[in-house]
């Protein structure tokens, strides 16, 4: 990246390479500095000299020195390590979505621990102005660990120990309100609603994702080896859609149950004759059949609908002249458009 020119500026003066935008990359390039700082810190290499029969070994002198560095050191290259594993969801579109959702929503939980880090300053510096004999809020870092205890249920203490300073329990009771009471169950409603949201577009992310990964594993495999991979799938040979139904070539056959997936009409429209390219393609009679139909029983409801309203018409003028010349009429009319029906259906059937 730095013989290419493929960096960006950091902190307005450090010059990384531009890759370690990409988390993926960043969290292996992440590990490889711990698993430096792991092999630098070795206790087996610093009791070498000391181990002459008992090599390997971890315990020595000049190994309890390091050992709990080296172990933190160790604790990050794990969680590190695991947390790389969580690209395998590709191989699962539900899983891959539910992961990039996850990621999505983690905006929600920043804006909630940046309201919880302001409310613990908040009360813990309150608090450690205030006289009260309770020692595990004596300062202000020990009074937000302590809040911070109470918020996620892990404080040990319970609110008799305070019920002697009532200022202190009072002010204690108002942050337990704010947090565990609001912040949580409005964190809740949140991450809530985005999950709907976001859920709905997220499986066509989680295919996209993992034709991503799919495109940057092709980049890196020999050409021997996909020649050889695209030679077993065979996409020369011709598809039988069914038993001595021969099809096109260039495709995967997947068999499955005939029920899983009923067709009441066939997809497929076969013509005979030759298959070269300069003949015209057939026309589809069947289609042309079902359009002159349609045509027909339009023309003909066309006809009635023009008859009907002479009829009304005739109807209407009749009934002006005499009830009983009107009702002759409108029967005589109707009997006349009765009758076209019939002669229509006797040339054209519906």
């Amino acid at each position: 990246s730095y013989r290419e020119g493929d960096t960006m500026t950091c902190f307005r003066c450090l010059k990384i390479p531009s890759y370690l935008r990409d988390p993926r990359d960043s969290g292996g390039f992440l590990l490889m500095l711990l698993l430096m700082m792991m092999c630098a810190l070795e206790p087996m290499f610093h009791c070498l000299p000391e181990a002459e029969d008992e090599f390997p070994s971890q315990t020595c002198d000049a190994a309890e020195k390091i050992t709990y560095i080296y172990s933190v050191f160790c604790m990050g290259a794990m969680a590190i390590h695991w947390l790389l594993l969580i690209d395998l969801s590709v191989f699962s579109t539900g899983l891959s979505a539910f992961v990039l959702v996850i990621s999505q929503v983690l905006s929600e939980m920043n804006r909630f621990l940046i309201t919880l880090l302001w409310l613990l300053l908040t009360f813990g510096s309150a608090i450690s102005v205030l006289e009260h004999p309770y020692f595990e809020m004596r300062d202000i870092p020990n009074t937000a660990i302590a809040l911070f205890s109470i918020t996620v249920r892990l404080y040990e203490d319970d609110y008799r120990n305070m019920i002697d300073a009532v200022p202190l329990l009072c002010i204690v009771f108002v942050f337990v309100t704010a947090s565990a009471v609001v912040l949580l169950n409005l964190l809740i409603a949140q991450i809530n609603c985005s999950y709907m949201f976001i859920y709905q577009d997220m499986v066509g992310f989680a295919r996209l994702n993992r034709a991503d990964v799919i495109c940057e594993t092709l980049e890196k495999a020999p050409e021997e080896t996909w020649l050889k991979f695209v030679k077993t799938l065979n996409l020369n040979e011709p598809l039988e859609f069914n038993e001595g139904d021969v099809g096109l070539p260039g495709g995967i056959q997947v068999l499955e149950l005939a029920g899983v997936h009923p067709v009441t009409e066939d997809s497929i429209l076969r013509f005979g004759g030759s298959c070269a390219l300069d003949t015209p393609w057939p026309e589809d009679s069947a289609h042309h059949e079902e359009e002159d139909k349609y045509t027909r029983i339009q023309k003909m409801l066309k006809k009635v609908l023009k008859r009907v309203s002479k009829s009304k018409s005739k109807g209407r003028g009749g009934g002006r002249g005499g009830g009983v010349d009107g009702s002759g009429a409108t029967n005589s009319t109707s009997g006349n458009v009765s009758g076209a029906m019939i002669s229509e259906d006797s040339g054209g059937s519906l």
